[in-house]
């Protein structure tokens, strides 16, 4: 069972991976994937082969494949607790868990009140939901698609803020960093003279660093 937890399309993993070219006669493998339905319980997430044609072997193999494709996605979810350190991978981020140092990899999620700091190097951390926050974002980190009452926080260097909707706030930002995509009732606050912000973000500018 190949996946990886960065990519996320059949033409990206045939190509990491190497695969050989299937055929209608001697198809080499099936292509399976997981849409996530509660985000923070794997048990739940749609299950689909995306072929048109099952190959003659398939019947021998789905049950295993589909279970270990739900552990591998359960093993991805962090909903309590703390955790110190993520240094690659993909993950989603829920409940009251916290996360303290995000060095590398892919945050995929993060919703409830669980909260994400030391986000830098070239992190991603993306749709930013409900009241969880994510702060001191650093370097050359990124983070998209934030909405409901997320909070986005001191963001410094060359990081990058984009997709803020619905009542989100970003505030805190200094150095070069950006801030655009800005939309609905979003707020952006505190930022230095250096920051560069599209129209988006300034139309909902509401306060300047002093």
């Amino acid at each position: 069972m190949l996946s990886h937890p960065i990519l996320d399309s059949h033409s990206g993993l045939v190509t990491y991976f190497k695969l050989p070219d299937t055929n209608a006669h001697i198809p080499h493998f099936a292509k399976v994937e997981l849409t996530p339905v509660d985000w923070l319980d794997a048990a739940t997430w749609q299950w689909r082969v995306d072929e048109a044609v099952l190959p003659i072997w398939w019947d021998d193999v789905k049950d295993r494949a589909e279970s270990t494709l739900r552990a591998r996605a359960a093993a991805m979810i962090l909903k309590d607790g703390e955790h110190q350190l993520i240094v690659d991978g993909c993950w989603i981020v829920g409940g009251t868990a916290q996360i303290r140092d995000v060095r590398s990899g892919w945050i995929r999620r993060v919703q409830d009140s669980a909260q994400v700091s030391g986000v830098r190097d070239s992190a991603r951390v993306s749709g930013v939901r409900d009241s969880a926050r994510v702060s001191d974002v650093r370097d050359l980190a990124q983070v998209s698609d934030v909405r409901d009452l997320a909070q986005v926080s001191d963001v410094w260097g060359s990081a990058q803020v984009s997709g803020v909707r619905g009542s989100a706030w970003v505030s805190g930002v200094r150095g070069s960093a950006r801030v655009s995509d800005v939309w609905g009732s979003a707020r952006v606050s505190d930022v230095g003279p250096n920051v560069i912000l599209d129209a988006s973000a300034k139309a909902h500018l509401i306060a300047v660093a002093p």
